[in-house]
C-alpha cells in the first residue's frame, strides 16, 4: 500500500464518517418496493393536491432546489428557487447516473410528491448531510415533460456547470473495495512528481503483480456506472471544481485524473481494469466504454497529449463525437446533445437547406427533443460537413447490411454500441493554428519534413473538398476512381478478445476453449493474407510483399526487424505453436489446481504462460488494427484493409476533402453507396490525385493549360503539378 499521506486520510475519512454518515436504514427501505410504495401512498394523502410543481422558465432563468436540512430517515424537502443564471449566485451541481430503474422513491418538491430514482435520492441524502443546501439536479430542475424548455436547458448546461461554485459527482455508495480504493489514491497522490504525474515505477511490473488487492479495489471505482456515461463528459470538463463522492469517500477530480493519466502513460490502464472481476465479459462492454471513457476525459481536460510537439485537443464537434463513441446514452439524441455546448463550433454549425432551390437558407443546428434519432444524426452530418468544409467525417460511417438504421450510408450511426475504429482522425492541432492547412490533420503523417513541403501545401490548396448536399438526404461528392477491389479474404478478423490468462483465477481454465477459437480464426484470416499477399508483387511502392502485409497488418508503427516473423511460413507457424502452448497451458494450470501447489508445478505453469505469451504478443497490433475487417489485395497489385461489407468490385476512390480512401459501391447509374473507409499500404493522398509531375528547368515557362499549378519542391527547384479529372 502507499503509506505517505495515508494516515491523515484515514484520520480524515473517520471525523467525515462521524460527521456526515448516513443511516443504514435510510438506505435499506428504499429497496424495499411495499415500503416505498406506502410511503408515496401515504404523502400523497396527507398533502394538498392543489400545489403546483413548477412553473416555466422565463429567458435565461433556471431552477434550482433548496434542500431543507433533516434527519436520515426523514423525507427530503426542497423548494425550488428561480434564479437568473448570469446571476445565480452561489450554488453546487450534481452529476450521477439516473439508472435504469424507474422513479419509484417519494421526495417533496414544493410540498407536492415527486418520484426520483434509488441512486438520486442516496445522493441528495448524503449532500444533505453535507449541509449542501442549493443544488441543481437536472431531473428535477428541468421539466423533463416539456421538450421545448429541456432542449432550452440542454443548450445551456455547460454555462449552469461552469457557473457552478462547486459539481458533486456521485460515484454511489461505498463498500470495502471503494474505502480501500480512495486509501490507495490517496497515497498514490503523495508521489505526483514535477510534471503532475506518478513516475512509472510505481506501475512496473512488480508493483502490478505484486499487489491485486490494490489494483481490483480502484478497478472497482473505474467500473462504476458514472464512467461510462455521455452526460458525464459535458458535467465533468465544465466545472470549475469537481469533487467525486463515494458514500463518505470524497476526491478532487483534477487530482483523480491525474493519477488515471499517470497509468495511461505508463501503459497500465487496461492492465488495471483487468483485475475487475468482470474483467472477462464480451468486447464492447463496459469495461472497454469506462477505460475510452477515461483516456478521453484526460485528452479533452489537460488538451495537451503531445508534450514533445505541444499538439492541443481541438474542441469541435466531430472531435467530441470521435471521442465519445462508447459512451452510454439511454436516449439515443443525447450521443449528440450530450456534448454538443462543449464544442467550440457549437454557436456555427449549421447546414443549407436544400429544398428551396436557389433561395436556400442557413439553418442553425440546435437542440431539439421533437426530432428522431435519424433526423439528428443526418442533421448533425450535414452541419459538421457545411462548417469544416471537410469530409472526414464520412470515415465514421460504415455499412451494415443486417442493420436497419434508416441511415443514409454517407451518416454514422453515433449510436451503436459497437463502433468500429477510425485509424488517422487527428483531434489534436498544433498550438499555432496558421500552422495547419485547412481540412487536412497536421498529423496524417509521421514524416514531418513531408508536411513542410511545398507541394503538400499546394496540393492541399487545389484539393479542397467539392461537395453539396442533395434532395432526398443524398450527398454529392467529386473525387477520382482510384482502384477497384479485385480479392478478398474469405474470413473476417474476428472482434478483441483477451489474450492475457490470469493465474488468480479461481478457475482459469474456462477461457481456453475461446481462445482457441479466437486463434484458429486469426489463423484461417492470416492464411488468407499470406495468400492474397503472394500475389501483389512487385508491389507499387517496391517494397517486398512480407513488408508490405507486415505493415498492413501493423499499421507500420512497428520497426520492420522489431517482432516481426521471418517469412509468411513463421507468421503461420507462430500461430500454430501458440494453439499448442495454450493446450500445454491448460493442462500445467488444470495440474496446479488438482493438487497443492508446489514450486516445479508453479515453475511449469509461469513458463507455458511466457512461452504462449511470447508467440501471440505481436496479435496486439493486429487486434488493434484489424477486428472486423477484411484484407483486400486490388487492381494496381495495392494490399489493405476494408470493411467486413466490402465485395470484389467495390470502387477504392479518393474524395478531395477525405485524406483516407473510401469504398464505393455503384447502385446506379451514378449513384453509389458508401462502404466505409480502407487502409492500403504505400497508398498516399498526395501521390494519388497527381497524374503529372516535372521538374522545370530554370526559366522554363510551360503553357498555363499543361499544369494545374506551379510550385517547388524542398530542394528549391520549380515543379509543375498536374492532377488528375474528377468525377462526381
Amino acid at each position: 500500500m502507499f503509506h505517505d499521506g495515508r494516515r491523515g486520510w484515514q484520520k480524515a475519512r473517520r471525523r467525515m464518517a462521524h460527521k456526515f454518515g448516513v443511516n443504514i436504514l435510510a438506505k435499506l427501505w428504499v429497496r424495499s418496493k411495499r415500503l416505498r410504495e406506502l410511503r408515496t401512498s401515504y404523502l400523497r394523502r396527507t398533502l394538498p393536491s392543489t400545489s403546483r410543481k413548477c412553473r416555466p422558465l422565463r429567458e435565461g432563468e433556471i431552477r434550482l432546489l433548496q434542500i431543507k436540512p433533516g434527519y436520515t430517515l426523514s423525507t427530503i424537502e426542497c423548494d425550488f428557487v428561480y434564479v437568473d443564471l448570469q446571476s445565480a449566485g452561489d450554488y453546487a451541481a450534481l452529476s450521477y447516473t439516473w439508472g435504469i430503474c424507474d422513479p419509484s422513491i417519494p421526495i417533496l418538491v414544493n410540498k407536492r410528491v415527486s418520484l426520483i430514482t434509488e441512486n438520486l435520492y442516496l445522493a441528495l441524502i448524503h449532500l444533505r448531510q453535507r449541509e449542501v443546501t442549493m443544488l441543481w439536479v437536472d431531473a428535477l430542475c428541468i421539466n423533463q415533460d416539456d421538450l421545448a424548455e429541456r432542449a432550452r436547458q440542454v443548450a445551456q448546461m455547460k454555462e449552469v456547470y461552469c457557473r457552478a461554485a462547486i459539481v458533486h459527482i456521485w460515484l454511489g455508495e461505498s463498500n470495502e473495495l471503494s474505502e480501500r480504493a480512495f486509501d490507495e489514491l490517496h497515497g498514490l497522490s503523495e508521489h505526483l512528481d514535477y510534471d503532475a504525474a506518478v513516475p512509472s515505477r510505481f506501475f512496473d511490473e512488480v508493483a502490478m503483480n505484486g499487489h491485486h488487492q490494490r489494483w481490483r479495489a480502484i478497478s472497482e471505482i473505474l467500473y462504476r456506472p458514472w464512467f461510462r456515461r455521455v452526460w458525464v463528459i459535458q458535467e465533468a470538463l465544465s466545472a470549475r471544481r469537481a469533487m467525486m463522492v463515494c458514500g463518505k469517500d470524497i476526491i478532487d477530480l483534477d487530482l483523480f485524473l491525474r493519477l488515471i493519466n499517470s497509468m495511461i502513460k505508463a501503459g497500465v490502464l487496461d492492465m488495471v481494469m483487468s483485475y475487475h472481476p468482470q474483467r472477462h465479459e464480451l468486447p464492447g462492454g463496459p469495461i472497454r466504454t469506462a477505460i475510452k471513457q477515461l483516456e478521453f476525459l484526460v485528452k479533452a481536460k489537460f488538451e495537451v497529449t503531445n508534450f514533445l510537439t505541444a499538439h492541443k485537443f481541438k474542441p469541435t464537434l466531430l472531435n467530441y463525437l470521435a471521442g465519445t463513441r462508447w459512451a452510454e446514452a439511454t436516449n439515443p439524441l443525447d450521443k449528440v446533445y450530450g456534448i454538443l455546448s462543449l464544442a467550440d463550433d457549437a454557436r456555427t454549425l449549421g447546414s443549407w437547406d436544400v429544398g428551396l432551390g436557389k433561395n436556400r437558407r442557413w439553418l442553425p443546428f440546435k437542440v431539439d427533443y421533437n426530432l428522431s434519432k435519424e433526423e439528428v444524426f443526418i442533421n448533425a452530418t450535414k452541419a459538421i460537413l457545411c462548417t469544416t468544409r471537410s469530409l472526414d467525417v464520412l470515415r465514421f460511417a460504415r455499412y451494415d447490411p443486417d442493420s436497419a438504421n434508416g441511415l443514409p450510408s454517407w451518416v454514422a450511426d453515433w449510436a451503436n454500441k459497437t463502433p468500429h475504429r477510425v485509424f488517422g482522425h487527428m483531434s489534436v492541432c498544433p498550438t499555432y493554428e496558421d500552422k495547419k492547412p485547412s481540412w487536412r490533420s497536421y498529423l496524417a503523417t509521421s514524416d514531418q519534413s513531408y508536411i513542410r513541403d511545398p507541394i503538400y501545401h499546394d496540393i492541399t490548396l487545389h484539393c479542397s473538398p467539392e461537395f453539396y448536399l442533395g434532395k432526398a438526404n443524398t450527398l454529392n461528392v467529386k473525387g477520382i476512381h482510384f482502384d477497384t477491389i479485385t480479392a478478398l479474404s474469405t474470413n473476417v478478423y474476428p472482434r478483441e478478445h483477451a489474450h492475457g490468462i490470469d493465474p488468480q483465477s479461481k478457475d482459469p481454465t474456462e477461457l481456453f476453449e475461446p481462445m482457441q477459437q479466437h486463434l484458429r480464426i486469426i489463423t484461417q484470416w492470416i492464411d488468407d493474407c499470406v495468400q492474397l499477399a503472394r500475389r501483389c508483387s512487385p508491389y507499387p511502392t517496391r517494397q517486398s510483399p512480407l513488408s508490405s502485409l507486415w505493415r498492413t497488418l501493423s499499421g507500420g508503427v512497428t520497426p520492420e526487424n522489431s517482432l516481426m516473423p521471418q517469412g509468411f511460413e513463421a507468421l503461420l507457424s507462430n500461430l500454430s505453436k501458440a494453439e499448442s502452448a495454450l493446450g500445454a497451458l491448460k493442462t500445467q494450470l488444470s495440474s496446479v489446481q488438482s493438487k497443492w501447489p508446489d514450486a516445479l508445478s508453479e515453475i511449469a505453469a509461469s513458463a507455458a504462460l511466457s512461452h504462449f505469451e511470447s508467440l501471440v504478443s505481436w496479435l496486439s497490433e493486429c487486434n488493434s488494427r484489424c477486428h472486423s475487417r477484411k484484407f483486400a489485395i486490388t487492381r494496381k497489385k495495392y494490399m489493405g484493409l476494408v470493411p467486413d461489407g466490402a465485395i470484389v468490385g467495390d470502387f477504392i476512390c479518393i474524395m478531395y476533402g477525405c485524406e483516407m480512401p473510401l469504398i464505393l459501391r455503384k447502385c446506379g447509374r451514378n449513384s453509389f453507396r458508401l462502404i466505409g473507409y480502407g487502409e492500403f499500404e504505400g497508398l498516399v493522398f498526395d501521390d494519388a490525385v497527381v497524374e503529372e509531375k516535372v521538374v522545370l528547368k530554370r526559366r522554363e515557362n510551360p503553357p498555363e493549360e499543361r499544369f494545374d499549378f506551379v510550385t517547388w519542391d524542398k530542394f528549391g527547384g520549380n515543379v509543375g503539378v498536374r492532377l488528375k479529372k474528377l468525377r462526381s
